[in-house]
C-alpha cells in the first residue's frame, strides 16, 4: 500500500514522554477524526542503566507498557498503527536500538535524533534551545552524533535535523558548514531528513537576523533544495492528540514556499513502513 504524506504521521510523543499528554488511544481517536491513514507512535527510546535524559522519557521498565499500549491500538484501530521510537544517538548504544527495538521487541521503525548536549556552563545534559552558549565545539559535536547516527542506517529518517540552531543562531560560515555536513551525509547514505512542524508551533526565537521559528530553519532546508536528490518527510512530533496533524498545514506550507514535495510511503503486510 502506498500512501502519501498528508496521510502519515510517524513522529508523535503521548504521556509516556513526560512532557506530552494523551494516551495512545486518545491519539488514535483524532487521528482518525482527522482522516490519517498511518499513525506512528515514536516515544523518546529510555536507555538501560543510563540517567539518560531522565525525566523527559519514560523509564526503561515501562517499554512493555507503552508496547501494551500501542499493539493494542494496532488491534481495534480502523487505521494502520505502528510501534516506533525516537532514538537520540547515543554512541555505545547500537545495539540496543538494531538488536532489541529492531529485533527482539519487534519494532516496526526507530527514527533518529539529538535532543541533548552538554551545557558548557553547568556540564549538564541540557536541551539544545536552552543553551545559552552553544558554541562552535557543540556544534561540531551534533554534527558528529547526527552523521554517525545517519551513517548507521538503522533509521527510518532523521528527525530535526536543524534543530541545533534552536541553540546555535548565528547563520555564519560554521552554521552552512555543519548544515553541508549533515545534508550530504543525508544523501550519501540515502537518509531522508524530516521538517518537523512543532518548531513551528512554537514560540519564535530572537536572531541577528530578526524574530525566526527555532525550527525548521529556512536557511537549512534552502541547501537541502540545492543539493537535490534528498528525499524529505514532515511530522507533526505532536505532543497533544490533537496536534496529531498539524503537520499537514505548517510544515506544508513550509515546504511549499520553498518548492519541497514531500516524499511518500510504502506499507508492507508486514507492517513494516518505508519512505519512497
Amino acid at each position: 500500500m502506498i500512501f502519501s504524506q498528508k496521510e502519515v504521521n510517524l513522529h508523535t510523543h503521548s504521556f509516556y514522554c513526560r512532557h506530552g499528554s494523551g494516551t495512545i488511544a486518545e491519539y488514535v481517536a483524532q487521528a482518525e477524526k482527522d482522516n490519517l491513514k498511518v499513525l506512528g507512535f515514536s516515544e523518546h527510546c529510555p536507555l538501560p542503566d543510563r540517567e539518560f535524559c531522565k525525566g523527559e522519557r519514560m523509564d526503561y521498565p515501562e517499554l512493555p507498557l507503552y508496547e501494551r499500549d500501542v499493539n493494542q491500538a494496532k488491534k481495534e484501530a480502523n487505521i494502520h498503527v505502528l510501534l516506533g521510537a525516537e532514538c537520540d544517538w547515543v554512541p555505545g548504544e547500537e545495539s540496543l536500538y538494531k538488536d532489541e527495538l529492531l529485533g527482539r521487541r519487534n519494532y516496526d521503525y526507530i527514527i533518529c535524533s539529538i535532543h541533548n548536549m552538554k551545557d558548557p556552563n553547568t556540564g549538564k545534559d541540557t536541551y539544545l534551545g536552552r543553551i545559552t552558549d552553544l558554541n562552535t565545539k557543540l556544534l561540531s559535536e551534533y554534527v558528529n552524533l547526527y552523521t554517525a547516527g545517519l551513517a548507521s542506517g538503522m533509521f527510518l529518517f532523521g528527525c530535526h535535523p536543524d534543530l541545533v540552531f534552536a541553540g546555535y543562531k548565528k547563520w555564519d560560515n560554521n552554521a552552512k558548514a555543519a548544515a553541508k555536513d549533515i545534508i550530504s551525509c543525508a544523501k550519501q547514505y540515502n537518509v531522508p531528513l524530516e521538517i518537523n512542524d512543532y518548531g513551528l508551533r512554537k514560540p519564535f526565537i530572537q536572531t541577528e537576523e530578526g524574530m525566526r521559528p527555532a525550527y525548521p530553519l529556512k536557511h537549512f532546508w534552502e541547501m537541502v533544495v540545492s543539493e537535490g536528490g534528498i528525499r524529505v518527510v514532515c511530522n507533526s512530533d505532536a505532543h497533544r492528540a490533537v496536534d496529531v496533524d498539524a503537520h499537514t498545514i505548517n510544515a506544508t506550507a513550509f515546504a511549499k514556499e520553498l518548492g519541497i514535495e514531500f516524499a511518500s510511503y510504502s506499507l508492507g503486510k508486514d507492517g513494516k513502513i518505508n519512505v519512497l
